[in-house]
């Protein structure tokens, strides 16, 4: 790749300003090194700033050191920033139980993103190239995915930037040679514990020498692939789906999700997993998922503790832990919280709220009011009512569902509950008409119960 060929990928492909703080990770690899290497070669006239990270995983000893030594000084000689980091990922898998080389890849990407963070990058550049495409589709396949697997890896997603997909391994040694750069090999690729090595040594030169240019076919592959889903990310945009955000994942419309063609539902269920922190595993749970959309109770384990819950409305997707929320409320004021944003001020006269989204009390009730979640054996007396009902009751009537009852803000003091968004006050709140002491309207700004649209512009890379 010359530096024109290189300085057009990142400009198109990687959507790189000129101008931009590049952090390049860097292993000592040739790929990698190469990596470098080409960035600082066009950095003058693209223009350029790079700055160069490492992160030694705790796994290989002296060698791993080692190789932190090499790109460190490296990196002295071509004057360029250098960011180093130590993870333990045996310690992690350990405690996640998770493998090896899972617990590396999750602690390799947090101390990338950590220090991009710190030091105000615009970009993370990655070293994967043409070889490692061509594998990443079939380890996809080979692992049940679908047509957004094969899509593999794509030139930009989010800060990361790969600029080196078109390029073969052979490619990147031979151009190290011929600037005279020393690299570093690891070891660890040799290791087939790992399903990547078994493919590099032993599929991947098996499938050539039955296909001749099979690596570069899957490479082809993997762009039409990103083509087409290019255009059904286009396709969901126009849809408009209605969305709630529940404070520990996402949910929407059954009989809306019901109606479309299952090419864009499956789709609809991945966008919507992401916006909502969930990672689909397979294909299969986006399978199960559709067939139980047509059901009206049904709940699908996606792994890792998150849930699908199909129920007579909604279909909720939510993650492995709902969050303990407990946020003192500003009298008056404004106070943010997970649901959203409460406000707390004296009413107009004759404002008494919906008794939904707003509602007066006296204003000492609100002296040590807190927002919460709906706790385990929570009761209140409504609005109207003398005796009180578990508050698990009053959502089942009013037809929430069980997986957005974590989602319903609720306002309570050291008595009890005051309100519960979205269904109704407390009885100890009608005295607030009676004029003879002074009274506060609470408002809820947020979201809850109302709908959102999900399109590709409101959701996280």
């Amino acid at each position: 790749m010359t530096a024109e060929e290189f300085s057009r990928c990142l400009s198109q492909d990687c959507r790189v300003a000129p101008g931009s703080h590049v952090l390049a990770a860097v292993s000592g690899g040739a790929d990698s090194i190469a990596l470098l290497c080409h960035l600082l070669q066009v950095s003058e006239g693209y223009p350029l700033s790079v700055s160069c990270v490492h992160v030694e995983h705790g796994i290989r000893g002296d060698a791993s050191i080692e190789d932190m030594a090499f790109v460190r000084a490296l990196c002295e000689r071509r004057c360029v920033p250098f960011y180093g980091a130590h993870v333990d990922a045996p310690g992690h898998a350990r405690a996640q139980g998770c493998g090896l080389e899972d617990a590396a890849r999750t602690l390799r990407y947090d101390a990338l993103y950590r220090i991009a963070r710190e030091i105000g990058a615009d970009a993370i550049a990655l070293a994967h190239h043409a070889g490692d495409q061509a594998e990443t589709v079939l380890l996809h396949a080979a692992r049940g995915s679908d047509l957004r697997g094969l899509c593999a890896m794509r030139p930009r997603r989010g800060m990361l930037i790969r600029p080196l997909l078109a390029c073969t391994a052979q490619e990147l040694r031979a151009y190290l040679c011929d600037i005279g750069q020393l690299w570093r090999e690891d070891q660890s690729n040799e290791d087939v514990r790992y399903a990547r090595n078994r493919i590099r040594r032993d599929v991947m030169p098996a499938l050539e020498r039955a296909a001749p240019g099979a690596g570069a076919a899957l490479c082809r592959l993997a762009g039409a692939a990103q083509r087409d889903e290019d255009y059904f990310a286009q396709q969901l945009d126009a849809l408009h789906i209605r969305t709630i955000p529940l404070v520990d994942g996402i949910a929407a419309e059954r009989e809306q999700l019901a109606g479309l063609h299952p090419a864009l539902l499956s789709r609809m269920l991945v966008r919507m997993a992401e916006r909502a922190g969930i990672r689909l595993q397979s294909a299969a749970a986006i399978e199960a998922i559709m067939g139980a959309i047509a059901e009206r109770d049904a709940v699908i384990n996606l792994g890792g503790g998150a849930h699908a819950s199909v129920g007579g409305e909604y279909l909720c997707l939510t993650r492995a832990q709902t969050p303990e929320i407990d946020v003192q409320l500003c009298v008056p004021g404004r106070t943010d919280t997970p649901f959203g944003t409460f406000e707390v001020s004296v009413p107009k006269p004759g404002e008494a709220g919906d008794g939904r989204s707003a509602q007066r009390m006296p204003a000492r009730l609100l002296a040590d009011a807190r927002v919460t979640c709906r706790r385990e054996g929570d009761v209140m007396t409504p609005f109207g009512r003398r005796t009180p009902v578990k508050l698990k009751k009053l959502m089942i009537d009013a037809g929430i569902e069980r997986a957005m009852r974590a989602s319903v803000p609720v306002i309570r003091n050291k008595e009890g509950i005051l309100f519960a968004v979205g269904l109704r006050p407390a009885e100890n709140c009608r005295c607030a008409g009676n004029g003879k002491e002074e009274q506060m309207i609470v408002r809820f700004l947020g979201k809850w119960p109302k709908a959102d649209v999900l399109t590709k512009n409101n959701q996280e890379e």
